[in-house]
């Protein structure tokens, strides 16, 4: 049974039982322990993750909202790469935002079954990519299942070989990331990139500005030493001329 703080009061006042200020310490710390214990989650928890605030706009309850729109779109660009080059989200976003004729979505509702009939439609093609791709990603109490049954599944023989394949896709990641660092590192020294550089394809694109400015300085300097050369024969021919 619950006891508001009052009724806790009146049942401390009667005659043999704790004192007051026992109860009242006792609340005390109480609220301190949710007030500490908020503090943590907020510190710990990362609610400041943009993917995570990108992925709660997927959530049909917020649609209709400017800033569904904004964190749609923001989702688009971080599972870009789930999105054909060729189609743009964003027009599609902004219609799903206001569209009247979907269907109506009632807290607790499955955002599965919504979603699966929003795309059933065919009214979105590009925002149904990044729509399956957010929902895709493994979550949940299932993921913590999921690794209980590899135990079944993988028995005391196969761990050797599980490990050494885990250990030679390690090594080849590692390997790979080493080789994308040292040509990042050479296209820098190449194109002489420098700490106020975006990044390498930035000081490429003004390297090539400059060299192209060098070369038509160059040809008009060419251009003007011939152009001068022509007038000092044709002065030099009038003279003869004259004479």
């Amino acid at each position: 049974m619950d006891f508001h703080q009052s009724e806790i009061l009146e049942f401390c006042a009667a005659p043999g039982l704790f004192a007051k200020e026992v109860i009242m310490d006792f609340i005390e710390n109480v609220i301190k322990a949710y007030i500490n214990c908020g503090k943590y989650m907020q510190a710990k928890l990362p609610l400041k993750s943009k993917t995570l605030q990108a992925l709660s706009s997927i959530d049909p309850v917020v649609r209709g909202h400017s800033q569904a729109v904004i964190q749609l779109k923001e989702l688009a660009i971080i599972i870009k790469h789930l999105v054909p080059t060729e189609s743009d989200p964003s027009m599609e976003i902004l219609r799903y935002n206001v569209d009247p004729n979907l269907a109506n979505y009632e807290e607790g509702d499955d955002i599965v079954k919504w979603w699966a009939h929003v795309i059933s439609l065919g009214k979105y093609p590009a925002l149904t990519q990044v729509i399956r791709g957010a929902l895709s990603i493994f979550h949940g109490p299932l993921v913590e299942s999921s690794f209980s049954l590899m135990g079944d599944v993988i028995d005391k023989k196969m761990d050797k070989t599980v490990c050494r394949n885990i250990r030679a896709a390690e090594k080849k990641d590692k390997s790979f990331r080493e080789k994308r660092i040292e040509e990042r590192k050479k296209r820098q020294a190449e194109y002489g990139c420098r700490a106020s550089c975006g990044s390498a394809e930035r000081a490429k694109t003004t390297a090539q500005a400059e060299e192209r400015q060098a070369r038509l300085r160059h040809v008009a300097k060419q251009k003007n030493a011939a152009r001068r050369k022509a007038l000092e024969a044709l002065v030099i021919a009038r003279k003869k001329k004259k004479l």
